[in-house]
């Protein structure tokens, strides 16, 4: 008889459990359906420099997760079918923005993350279906919001559609060992770089043909030595951070190389390992530098305005930075955090592969 009372205690801690987990679950679900963070999120602004210089930029938030931003409103049905997805980073990648819509590609969980900054929507794209994304580094958005993501697990680029469906792929046709690890969109046409040819490849967004490159491994203008960052400005000009060889380099529409700024050393303006990089809309350009654990910010004639960010993982620090992204507008629940004394021009999103909080957000503009 005690083998049998000893059982059945068992059976009945088991149901117990089972039925604390059900309603622990249930909870989760409930607080997701109503959207957990209510409240406005709270500024941790650090300025750049800091005060009593007059600021040109401020570190607003350090993040993981949407929530930590707006409200994440899912579907109650949604969650009970099994549609909702955590709005939580692992380890985030190369990031962009358009239209209200955060992307960021995490190679922890390898998939790519779109974030409704304005209704807190949570979406992923590449975890299932005919594609499923290996080692997602870089992300690019067209006008019809297509998102366009390198992937150097799978040697190609994969283009998804608003509805998260794959619909085109882009290799070079000599890729055999095709490793892209940035993109950048203008028009009808897709730049990509590769790292193992050390070169731009150029494709057809429409049709997914390739249209030719420029660059080839070396120092001199128009060579890269692992080229890590890409981004076009809205005029055609191509931006290029050139890893290994410490700088950036510009060219026009053409593809002619037209400026390079940057050196290896460690004064002012050198560079150690730049990453990816974005352009303002008043044409600044922002490169993370992995190694020297900041953001440099450089006019359009190439002289250094300001370092933003450190290595300290706290608010304002960017450990080791890798993507960033350019918002021209936010909305106004996110707005809301820029301090009184400060004119917001335009925000940029940092990406870091290390710390607590792995996604950093900095306003650009002026002191009131």
């Amino acid at each position: 008889m005690t083998g049998v009372f000893q059982v059945s205690r068992v059976l009945e801690a088991s149901r117990i459990s089972s039925r604390a987990k059900a309603r622990g679950s249930l909870s989760v679900l409930l607080m997701l359906a109503a959207g957990c963070a209510t409240h406005a999120p709270k500024a941790e602004p650090v300025y750049f420099p800091a005060r009593p210089s007059p600021p040109r930029v401020v570190h607003l938030k350090s993040f993981n997760s949407l929530h930590d931003l707006v409200p994440v409103r899912v579907g109650f049905v949604d969650l009970i079918r099994g549609g909702a997805v955590s709005p939580h980073i692992g380890t985030p990648a190369g990031a962009a923005f358009r239209s209200g819509h955060l992307y960021i590609c995490d190679t922890e969980v390898n998939a790519l993350h779109n974030w409704d900054l304005t209704t807190g929507g949570a979406r992923r794209f590449g975890t299932s279906g005919d594609t499923v994304l290996v080692k997602p580094v870089a992300v690019a958005i067209d006008d019809a919001g297509t998102a366009y993501v390198a992937d150097t697990g799978r040697g190609e680029v994969i283009a998804f559609d608003s509805t998260s469906r794959s619909t085109r792929h882009f290799k070079a046709p000599d890729g055999d060992a095709y490793k892209p690890v940035a993109v950048a969109v203008h028009g009808s046409k897709l730049y990509v770089a590769d790292i193992t040819a050390h070169r731009i490849d150029l494709f057809s967004t429409a049709d997914g043909r390739h249209l030719g490159a420029f660059g080839k491994v070396g120092s001199g203008p128009g060579e890269f030595y692992y080229p890590m960052g890409l981004a076009v400005s809205a005029k055609g000009s191509v931006f290029v951070s050139d890893m290994m060889n410490a700088r950036v380099q510009v060219f026009d529409p053409r593809h002619n190389p037209t400026l390079s700024f940057g050196r290896p050393g460690n004064r002012y303006g050198d560079m150690g390992k730049p990453k990816h990089l974005g352009v303002g809309p008043d044409g600044t350009i922002l490169i993370a530098d992995a190694e020297f654990a900041h953001v440099h910010l450089f006019n359009a004639r190439g002289q250094l305005l300001m370092l933003v960010g450190g290595p300290e993982d706290k608010p304002g620090g960017t450990p080791m930075p890798l993507g960033v992204a350019v918002a021209q507008t936010l909305p106004e629940t996110i707005t809301s955090m820029v301090p009184d004394d400060f004119r917001a021009d335009y925000f940029f999103f940092v990406t870091n592969s290390v710390g607590t909080k792995r996604i950093s957000l900095f306003a650009v503009g002026s002191a009131r």
